[in-house]
């Protein structure tokens, strides 16, 4: 479909626009060899009729081969060879799925076979096709479409001993009964018996012609008081040799489902990648998109299940984290240990051991091993309860795997109160006395913890006791989980710290610092890592700098930053992580997450270049998030030219263009532009700039269940 001057072995394949029939783009199936960009190929449409405007094609060569095709100008009106495929859908249905196929010729240049390349869905009526264009003619294709949704009987067959019947039944009535008789011609006479009328019919049943070697035969039942009082025939039919069986039914409409022909006992998942690092203890996580999500639910992120209470865009709020972690306590270990060679930790640590604090206090609970990952250096911990534990029994009712101890006899004696009472206006404290009394305007001391207001529950006090300096736990707080509890509110001594030392299970021993330790309410770290393609389809849209690993690389237009984590010079693929959102300043905007992949204008098409404008005419864009600007320029009295100055950013769809005449200009009109969505620049210190193609978020959250 293209010659090609001078170089050889190119082969490429213009794509046109099914409505325009201009081109598109330009498919390069072999880039051929030993072309010179300074003496770039003439590229000409052939085999495609005569069009109403010749396309203008420009060459990109790389290494001397054609690398992409730039489209100046995609003309109007080529006559390619094509399947055209109309679906034929009643007024007020939904227009099925898009189906396409393309055509495969012989030598002699007759049709061989159609590929289909899209099947297309809920096709359920039936669908026109036609071979258009390529210059041949005489070409009869017939679509196969629709899905079963019924079945029709083509042959009822003979000589079954069964003799013929007649079931009348539908419409809520009961009872009636009938025989329909033929003519010598074979078909259905209007002479049907009704043996009974039957009763309780509220509407018509449906009346079906079964069998007796013919077919077409229709009919129509009256009801009258409840009764069937005629059968008239609507439609004799043809061919029966026998007296066919009726059938009398209610009216059904069949729903017609499109649904996945090939994996009915899949389960589905909604996908979507994060756009920003997600930290332990955050309870906002943003992503590229929420929309098939429900409003709450829980996710699975890596190997963290997390619930949701909100939504919005491109944000789930409200997470409860961690939801599917059965430690208490996740640190990190130092890397003085590890291998050189593999980079795994040497440090052991069996499931079930006890961790060794190297300076143990009255305040340690026991850890025991959950689990150790040497790879990540992770040591996953679980609390015990120290035996000598002075613990209080909780509130009234609340189940605890800990048991309370109330001590010996001789643990205090008369004058050792393990409460301490205090004067507080018309509070009550109920002596177990017989009988029993009270001591008005008086409450237990309940220590404001951390400037808080107390816990709600009484302290309690060892001192003096042979409980003093063994751990003081509260058992009853709601908040706190995995049954640990704080001795000051909000502060839970028992738990790591950065900074602590502990014992490995070697031996000898070998002393590991913790550097780092998570809270009991937190998840685990996530990375977001983005893969982004660059679109080379037009120079003007890159720079050819490779982008250096470990810069910070800009989007233009988003002003979101990121940190270089590869770039392949082959595939035009750059990979960043650690993204910094943009900071809009709006408070109706806030913060922009995510790249601009589709929502920038790269283009203004000239659709009409319009005539008499003595001065190039000003052109507005639709608002956005940022909005685009652009100039044009004419030649003559035409519009010819459009060049973008802000590409914008948040464009959801096509924006309009309009074009204004500029002050002076009172003769100009008829200037249409069609504006191009797609990719921001993004640009590094090093000077790269490249156009954004494609965005794939390698981090991704699923929808699950817990």
């Amino acid at each position: 479909m293209a010659t090609i001057v001078p170089g050889f072995g190119a082969i490429i394949t213009p794509v046109f626009n099914p409505q325009t029939l201009g081109v598109d783009s330009v498919v390069i199936e072999n880039g051929g060899s030993e072309y010179d960009p300074d003496q770039p190929p003439t590229l000409i449409i052939q085999n495609c009729g005569t069009p109403i405007r010749d396309a203008n094609l420009h060459p990109v060569i790389r290494n001397g081969k054609i690398v992409a095709v730039e489209v100046i100008d995609p003309g109007l009106g080529y006559d390619p060879l094509r399947v055209s495929l109309s679906p034929n859908v009643p007024e007020g249905e939904d227009l099925p799925d898009e189906a396409a196929a393309k055509v495969i010729l012989k030598d002699d240049g007759s049709v061989d076979y159609i590929q289909v390349t899209k099947n297309g869905d809920r096709h359920f009526y039936d669908v026109t096709a036609e071979v258009l264009g390529g210059g041949g003619s005489g070409a009869d294709i017939r679509a196969i479409s629709k899905t079963v949704t019924g079945l029709s009987i083509l042959n009822s067959g003979r000589g079954y001993e069964t003799p013929p019947f007649l079931s009348i039944t539908g419409g809520g009535g009961i009872g009636a009964s009938g025989a329909a008789d033929i003519d010598t011609k074979g078909i259905l006479s209007n002479n049907i018996s009704i043996s009974n009328p039957g009763q309780f019919y509220l509407e018509e049943p449906y009346i079906l012609f079964v069998g007796g070697g013919g077919l077409g035969a229709k009919g129509k039942a009256s009801v009258s008081q409840g009764s069937l009082v005629n059968i008239e025939v609507t439609d004799p039919g043809s061919g029966y040799t026998s007296p066919p069986s009726i059938v009398f039914t209610r009216k059904v409409k069949l729903k017609r489902v499109a649904r996945n022909r090939q994996s009915y006992n899949l389960k589905y998942y909604n996908l979507t990648g994060i756009t920003t690092n997600i930290g332990r203890a955050d309870t906002s996580i943003y992503v590229s998109n929420t929309d098939p999500y429900p409003g709450s639910g829980v996710l699975l992120l890596e190997k963290e299940l997390i619930r949701y209470t909100g939504k919005d865009s491109n944000r789930f709020t409200g997470c409860t984290r961690g939801l599917n972690f059965r430690y208490d306590q996740r640190v990190v270990l130092d890397t003085i240990q590890n291998d050189p060679d593999t980079g795994l930790s040497t440090y052991n640590f069996f499931i079930g051991d006890r961790v060794i604090r190297t300076q143990e206090s009255s305040s340690s609970k026991i850890a025991i091993v959950y689990d150790w990952n040497p790879s990540t250096r992770e040591l996953f911990v679980i609390f015990q309860i120290d035996e000598l534990a002075f613990i209080d029994g909780g509130s009234p009712g609340e189940k605890s795997p800990v048991s309370f101890d109330a001590g010996i006899s001789d643990s205090s004696n008369t004058f050792e109160l393990p409460h301490i009472i205090v004067d507080l206006e018309d509070s009550i404290i109920y002596q177990l006395t017989e009988p029993p009394t009270v001591l008005l305007n008086k409450a237990f001391q309940d220590t404001a913890e951390l400037d808080g207001a107390g816990d709600g529950y009484p302290d309690l006090i060892n001192t003096g006791t042979s409980f003093e300096n063994q751990i003081n736990l509260d058992g009853g707080i709601p908040s706190t989980l995995y049954g640990i509890e704080e001795t000051v509110g909000g502060q839970n001594t028992t738990l790591f710290l950065p900074g602590d030392q502990i014992k490995d299970s070697s031996v000898p021993s070998k002393t590991a610092t913790i550097t780092d330790a998570s809270l009991l309410d937190e998840g685990i770290d996530h990375k977001a890592i983005i893969e982004i393609k660059m679109n080379i389809s037009n120079p003007d849209f890159y720079n050819s700098v490779p982008f250096i690993v470990g810069e910070t690389v800009t989007g233009v237009e988003s002003l979101i930053e990121a940190t270089v984590v590869s770039w392949d010079p082959d595939t035009f693929t750059l990979v960043v992580e650690d993204t910094v959102p943009y900071d809009t300043g709006d408070p109706d905007i806030g913060y922009i997450y995510e790249f601009s992949q589709n929502s920038s204008i790269i283009d203004i098409r000239i659709m009409e270049p319009g005539q008499g404008y003595t001065l190039p005419p000003e052109i507005t864009i639709d608002d956005s998030i940022s909005t685009a600007t652009a100039v044009s320029y004419i030649t003559s009295d035409q519009v010819t030219a459009i060049e973008i100055g802000v590409c914008g950013y948040g464009y959801t769809e096509e924006p309009v263009v309009t074009f204004t005449n500029a002050p002076g200009d009172t003769t100009g009109s008829g200037a249409v532009g069609q504006a191009i969505l797609g990719g921001e620049l993004i640009t590094g210190q090093n000077g790269a700039s490249w156009r954004i193609g494609t965005i794939n978020y390698l981090t991704v959250v699923r929808n699950d269940e817990f």
